[in-house]
């Protein structure tokens, strides 16, 4: 990666981790970010429901857009859900050559419970949709992934049905299209968000070697939420063990130490642990009182001040 490229600086951006780590709001502060160099950005949210709520375009004022097409979110931004049914309903258009006719398909309800129920449709027509969209007008496409399992799932997914269906037909044809986008360096990046906490680091290192694995490139990994430590070396190791003596009479604030501690620990970990290669970016915690809308659009400026092909870990301070 060269020096000064941005973290959002390809075609398809893949923002994932373990649920709760805040990878929707990085999705939408990279959005964000993009959008404010210029770019023309679709922002996508994959998720089983076009019915359901959306957290990702709820940070643009749209939490339940109508329709599975795209909708305008602000200038330069559109925003999409990919759910399977809207992926299946592409599908049978383009097999049967009619918009009308697989409407009607799609209204039957056996034919959506067998879809979503068979082994790997729903992935199919997630990816499906994600392929169409990706021969659309915009400069980035960056995809809110599900949690960890179900990430590593649909991208897994292209070589499966490829070890079964021929890649010249219109299944195969559009899942080695999909393939070949998420693999594909120059393309594709994908971006890992964890917390400073032991088990979310491991999750999130573990995800990143399964993308790794997958041949799907990793360009960042994300420690978001990271609190700050307001002592010094010497005044935390003097304060450890000042708390260590008085455990059967513990100071006020013992437990808050303790998490920051904790925090550090697995910041360390975090640093360690991100391969060559891979940039890491630390995002430091926003005050509770910051509401949803004004912390992406700090993550958002901060974003924009990271430049990749750096080894030193980038922190942004919003």
């Amino acid at each position: 990666m060269a020096t000064g490229e941005h973290i959002w600086n390809r075609e398809l951006v893949l923002v994932t981790g373990k649920g709760g780590v805040g990878k929707t709001t990085i999705a939408a502060a990279l959005a964000r970010a993009a959008q404010a160099e210029g770019k023309r950005v679709l922002l996508a949210e994959v998720t089983s429901e076009v019915a359901n709520t959306s957290p990702l375009l709820g940070f643009f004022g749209q939490p339940r857009p109508h329709g599975e097409a795209p909708i305008r979110l602000d200038d330069n931004v559109d925003g999409v859900r990919i759910t399977p049914s809207a992926g299946h309903r592409l599908f049978l258009s383009a097999a049967l050559h009619s918009g009308m006719l697989a409407n009607a398909a799609m209204r039957s309800a056996a034919l959506n419970r067998f879809l979503l129920a068979a082994p790997a449709f729903p992935e199919i027509g997630t990816l499906y949709m994600l392929v169409t969209l990706l021969r659309e007008r915009w400069d980035h496409v960056v995809v809110d992934l599900p949690a960890t399992g179900h990430a590593l799932g649909l991208v897994s997914l292209p070589r499966t049905v490829l070890r079964i269906l021929p890649s010249s037909g219109l299944i195969g044809g559009a899942i080695q299209e999909g393939l070949d986008a998420l693999t594909h360096p120059a393309r594709t990046g994908a971006v890992v968000v964890t917390l400073p906490e032991a088990l979310p680091v491991q999750e999130g290192l573990e995800l990143e070697e399964g993308l790794k694995k997958l041949n799907v490139p990793v360009r960042a990994m994300v420690l978001n939420r990271m609190p700050k430590h307001a002592f010094s070396e010497t005044e935390r190791a003097a304060l450890d063990a000042h708390m260590r003596g008085r455990a059967t009479e513990p100071l006020l604030g013992t437990r808050e130490f303790r998490r920051l501690e904790r925090a550090l620990d697995a910041r360390a970990r975090f640093r360690a642990g991100v391969p060559a290669g891979v940039n890491r970016v630390e995002i430091p915690l926003c005050d509770t009182t910051t509401d949803s809308q004004e912390i992406m659009e700090h993550v958002g400026l901060a974003l924009r001040q990271v430049h990749l092909g750096d080894p030193s870990p980038v922190e942004v301070m919003p």
